[in-house]
């Protein structure tokens, strides 16, 4: 039967209907649905209304037809036509251009026997569903599911006389197995399988894909181990170190941290991250929070000890700390579960468990320099004067120093704490290498830390000659 083109249409493209091709219609039905006229004298109420009808109501007003459709349970208006809809598509005319469009239906069925027939579930479905005629294209998937378990799904087209399987080639993972194997045979060992020489035994396989079962018999599974737990980066105390009693910090800075995630022996990434960073100060005087933030990383910051700021000394005072560092917490989440060596989930599983983890700074710690050097002159000899002697640098320890003394120098001096040993013996290397240690007084002098720092007893050797030295002198100090 010939279709006029004016009369097809789709509820998406009504007002370019007219100047489509008969291809095009066919096309856009084929695609999207299709929708036929139906003239009325008023609007339908909904629960009267039909889906996939175009309702032409004529508009008293404009003298045209609106055009109405029922959409989610409400009659809408789509637009209004001038077009001559009269004699338009019918039913049968529309069944005609569907069909000459070639589009294939899709039937589709379930087996749950493994011993029927492909062909005898697709004559069950026609013979129950005796209204419908299959036509060349259609298509016909029947998936066979037996105990839960999906063996495969089969796919036939149908060429106008009979089904025609379609399935191409099929991974092996897809492949399921019917039935248990037997081994027999003289031997005793296929690949990780074993049985008695003469004996048999039975590989599980049923409901198993092929995949899977070469697998477990040419592959070892191996569990996998966590290789490295999560762990914190980065998170110092910027310029922690030992520092002269009485030094003054404004400021404690410490840099910024993040969280390593760990690590699987056969992966994959473990996909641990933080939730949360807690930095904490720890001093002499116990642990004060002083940062919490819910974050993957932590960011860099500072602490003054609310505007205070920090002396590291060893005499204790106000604001004064024997020790400075800080600690961060990370709390983080588990991990995924890993893998074993064959790409499957550990068995038992093998995951990072959810937990916190920690890193702490070095610290600022104080020390007392010790102090030597010569002098042209002989003040007192006091915590003025013996800070203004060679510093150490560094705490006391046992060793060697050398004092070059200038000519004209009028005094040696050696100053340490009180609770070392000191000086042990003192060697002129310009004076054939002779003993002098004896021509040094002893004394005991109470000298300052940085920045007046509270004082504290030092021993304190000094050797003044008669007259000036005439000529520069080299001394070797041995410290106990």
């Amino acid at each position: 039967m010939p279709i006029d083109e004016s009369k097809l249409v789709t509820l998406g493209s009504l007002k370019g209907a007219i100047s489509r091709t008969k291809t095009e219609y066919l096309a856009a039905i084929a695609a999207s649905g299709h929708a036929k006229f139906q003239k009325v004298d008023a609007v339908p109420e909904p629960s009267a209304a039909e889906e996939n009808v175009l309702y032409l109501v004529k508009n008293q007003s404009t003298g045209k037809f609106d055009i109405y459709a029922l959409i989610d349970g409400a009659m809408e208006l789509l637009d209004d036509t001038t077009v001559d809809l009269e004699g338009y598509v019918t039913d049968e005319e529309l069944a005609e251009a569907l069909e000459s469009t070639g589009a294939g239906t899709v039937y589709s069925a379930t087996k749950s026997d493994l011993t029927t027939a492909d062909s005898a579930i697709i004559s069950a479905y026609f013979e129950e569903h005796s209204e419908v005629t299959p036509k060349e294209g259609d298509v016909f998937v029947i998936t066979t599911t037996v105990s839960e378990v999906t063996y495969e799904m089969s796919a036939y087209w149908y060429d106008g006389t009979q089904w025609t399987a379609i399935t191409g080639s099929v991974d092996a993972d897809k492949v399921i197995l019917r039935a248990d194997i037997t081994l027999a045979g003289d031997y005793t060992q296929f690949g990780n399988l074993t049985k008695a020489a003469n004996g048999t035994a039975t590989l599980q396989s049923q409901g198993k894909s092929v995949a899977d079962v070469l697998t477990e018999i040419l592959s070892k599974r191996l569990q996998p181990t966590i290789t490295a737990q999560p762990s914190i980066s980065g998170f110092n105390l910027s310029g922690a170190k030992a520092v002269e009693a009485g030094t003054k910090l404004a400021t404690a800075n410490y840099t910024a941290g993040t969280l390593n995630a760990g690590s699987y022996q056969y992966g994959p990434e473990t996909g641990v991250t933080a939730s949360n960073w807690v930095v904490q100060r720890i001093t002499d005087q116990g642990n004060v929070q002083v940062a919490s933030v819910d974050a993957a990383s932590l960011d860099a910051g500072s602490d003054d000890n609310d505007g205070a700021g920090f002396t590291i000394g060893d005499q204790g005072g106000e604001g004064v700390v024997s020790t400075l560092r800080y600690k961060a917490i990370a709390t983080h989440g588990a991990g995924v579960t890993a893998k074993d060596n064959l790409g499957s989930d550990s068995d038992p599983a093998v995951a990072i468990q959810a937990g916190t983890k920690e890193k702490t700074t070095s610290a600022y710690t104080p020390y007392r320099n010790y102090f030597y050097g010569a002098t042209t002159d002989k003040p007192a000899v006091d915590s003025a004067y013996i800070r203004g002697l060679t510093k150490s640098n560094k705490a006391y320890a046992a060793g060697t120093i050398t004092i070059n003394v200038p000519a004209g120098a009028q005094r040696v001096c050696i100053a340490c704490d009180a609770t070392k040993t000191g000086v042990t013996k003192v060697i002129n290397q310009t004076a054939m290498n002779a003993d002098v240690t004896s021509t040094f007084s002893q004394s005991t002098v109470n000298v300052e830390g940085a920045e007046g720092y509270t004082a504290i007893s030092y021993k304190v050797w000094v050797f003044e000659p008669a007259v000036p030295y005439e000529n520069a002198a080299t001394l070797q100090v041995t410290l106990g």
